[in-house]
């Protein structure tokens, strides 16, 4: 309960980044019994700066996800996905999946179905123009690796 009223910060870490390297951990910190406490407003999952031990000026960014794959809680891994697809379910989301999304998909056993159907990876544009220019009206998915605002 003290983390989920004060939102305990460590260095800028709150306690899931630290506790992702343990599947029971994050099924507590992330169980339904704490919905009342989740808010999209305050988003849980994010990536923290964190100092190089060689160097105290460089710093790198991880996320809970990155700490739980990198000790292999693929369960930590689900609980958290599933976290987002509820409770941060925005684009903002998809940079927690920049270096860590083919890893995860690699390793098989979590579930991707329900993030990739989310809003974190998927994106609707309504173009006005559409339907004046072309005469298919067929739905087209395919993927698109560039700019979000070159796509129009």
């Amino acid at each position: 309960m003290i983390f989920y009223k004060s939102l305990l910060e460590l260095d800028g870490a709150n306690m899931i980044s630290i506790l992702s390297f343990d599947s029971r951990s994050m099924e507590c910190l992330l169980s339904e019994d704490h919905a009342e406490h989740f808010n999209d407003e305050f988003p849980l999952i994010y990536k923290t700066k964190i100092c190089k031990k060689n160097n105290p000026h460089k710093f790198f960014y991880r996320s809970a996800i990155d700490n739980a794959l990198k000790n292999n809680q693929m369960r930590a891994i689900q609980v958290i996905i599933d976290y987002i697809c509820k409770y941060q379910n925005n684009f903002v989301s998809s940079f927690l999946f920049l270096k860590n999304f083919g890893m995860i998909v690699s390793k098989g056993s979590t579930e991707m179905n329900e993030i990739l159907d989310s809003n974190v990876f998927r994106m609707d544009f309504d173009y006005d123009g559409w339907i004046s220019n072309h005469t298919n009206d067929e739905e087209y998915i395919r993927p698109f690796n560039g700019s979000i605002f070159s796509l129009r």
